[in-house]
């Protein structure tokens, strides 16, 4: 299907998701029913019927069964559109001409009211969303050290703003970064989903986000909706590679140090609501990649760490536990914040030209300095202090672990790592239904196992009822299964997902290209 095509099958979709004659996909004036999830996630002008264990939401494509368990509050109409009392006090309430709206019982007409302005509001900010859809369309705004462009909803925006902002200043403090006076803002490029990231910004596939050190500089990445924390590290990472750069824009950092301290800080948690970002965590996935390589007796050595020429992912698990290891440990923390700065502008440190206008230090003068820096004499007795941190110190809990290292081995190509991992987590008891959802579509995407990832996105889908995505995924796995009532059930369930979610624009789009055929 053409971009053409898909942008008119979109635009019908939406306008399908908005009529107001019939039962709609989204909430209008011919239905009050709403749904509280207790994830904060509310569902309103879906008809809702009470049922064993818990709620059936009408959709116009089939219903959708929410347990009680996810259930926070909600509000169900008769087929009439009355609200039905569940006891005499809502009875009474009921009978002076009030009905339930956010939580009060307010009249009839004022709730109506209310109902047909917000319906009027969402209308115009989804066109006002689907306007800043196209890259060329995208949003702008400047902060005090950035330049942001971004095809993503104003207030997600704004939070990675603020964590940004607020990571500049937290991190050129703690490493007296002094930016010369000529340092401009630096353009921050977030892109809807990956699909986009990949065609716009030239990413080859595998790529999740990077920092263009060279003129012009830039930050790319992009907003993954059902895996936020990933995005959130990937800023934290990217970002770190610009922060350090501004130490000295003509050094280029040896990859074992500036990726590892990257991967340190992608760690970090950040509390949107009071603006503060906190480091020193544990990255699970990376420790979980570790704990594989060490049951197989490949223990990686220090001084071979900092020889290699080019860093893999497995190479970004070791870098990151070193990391950890020097900065969460009080003999060495400053010293090694020392080292770091003391690569670039140490001048008692031998560099030599690498590219363009830059220099590096080669590896024997690296560790010459380490030891220097850190005081030690012996390189294998630091090793051993590193690798007796990562036994005896780093630790993760439960099967949180191995989810991440199921999804990086995923994201990577590395399918049979990712199995081994989805397949620990899941044994593990793992109720996360992303775990099974990106375990399942990627035995579906492979072409391997089909019936298996069938039945592990249908366990994504028990897990969260209410992700549209998952019907999707769900709907590429029978059509990829064949056969007449597979593939009239994919149908249904692919446009089951747009009824769920018709704001999802990327989701569309992917329905669009398995569906295209």
């Amino acid at each position: 299907m053409t971009r053409a095509a898909a942008a008119a099958a979109l635009a019908a979709a939406f306008l399908a998701a908005f009529s107001l004659g019939g039962r709609s996909a989204r909430a209008d004036e011919t239905c009050s029913d709403s749904l509280h999830l207790k994830d904060g996630r509310f569902v309103d002008g879906i008809p809702i019927e009470r049922a064993d264990g818990g709620l059936r939401l009408k959709y116009p494509s089939g219903d959708v069964f929410v347990p009680s368990a996810l259930v926070a509050d909600y509000v169900a109409t008769s087929a009439a559109g009355d609200v039905e009392a569940r006891d005499e006090e809502e009875r009474a309430k009921l009978e002076k001409g009030l009905v339930p709206f956010e939580g009060k019982w307010v009249p009839k007409a004022r709730r109506d009211a209310a109902i047909k302005e917000r319906t009027e509001q969402k209308r115009k900010q989804l066109e006002e969303l689907k306007s800043h859809r196209e890259w060329r369309n995208r949003y702008k705004k400047e902060t005090k050290h950035f330049a942001f462009e971004h095809t993503i909803p104003p207030e997600i925006a704004q939070s990675y703003m603020d964590l940004l902002e607020t990571y500049y200043d937290v991190f050129t403090k703690k490493w007296n970064i002094r930016p010369g006076p000529k340092t401009g803002k630096l353009p921050v490029c977030i892109y809807s989903d990956r699909k986009a990231f990949n065609r716009v910004s030239g990413a080859p596939y595998g790529v999740i986000g990077y920092f263009k050190f060279v003129d012009p500089k830039e930050l790319d990445l992009y907003y993954d909706r059902l895996d936020e924390r990933l995005t959130i590290d990937v800023l934290f990472h990217e970002g770190n590679h610009y922060l350090t750069h501004l130490i000295d824009p003509k050094f280029n950092y040896p990859a074992w140090v500036n990726e590892s301290l990257a991967e340190y800080y992608g760690a970090s948690q950040w509390d949107s609501a009071k603006r503060e970002m906190s480091v020193g965590h544990i990255q699970e996935g990376r420790l979980v990649v570790i704990w594989d390589a060490i049951a197989g007796e490949e223990w990686l050595g220090l001084e071979e760490m900092i020889r290699i020429d080019r860093f893999s992912a497995i190479h970004y698990a070791w870098g990151w536990s070193f990391v950890h290891f020097l900065m969460e440990t009080p003999a060495y923390a400053s010293k090694f914040q020392k080292f770091y700065i003391g690569l670039a502008k140490d001048k008692g440190i031998k560099r030599v030209p690498w590219a363009w206008d830059m220099v590096e230090v080669p590896p024997d003068e690296q560790i010459k300095a380490l030891r220097s820096y850190l005081g030690v004499k012996d390189l294998k007795a630091l090793e051993k202090e590193w690798h007796d941190y990562i036994r005896n110190t780093l630790k993760i809990e439960g099967g949180r672990g191995f989810e991440k290292a199921g999804d990086w081995a995923r994201t990577n190509g590395l399918e049979i790592k990712a199995k081994r991992f989805y397949e620990k987590a899941i044994e593990l008891g793992s109720t996360n239904p992303l775990t099974h959802h990106n375990f399942g579509r990627m035995l579906i995407d492979k072409h391997e196992e089909i019936d298996r990832g069938i039945g592990l996105v249908r366990k994504a889908v028990e897990l969260d009822p209410l992700n549209a995505r998952f019907y999707a995924t769900l709907a590429q796995g029978l059509k990829r299964k064949g056969g007449e009532e597979n593939e009239k059930e994919a149908e249904r369930l692919k446009q089951l997902a747009v009824e769920i979610d018709p704001d999802d624009y990327s989701l569309q789009l992917d329905i669009e290209d398995v569906f295209k055929d």
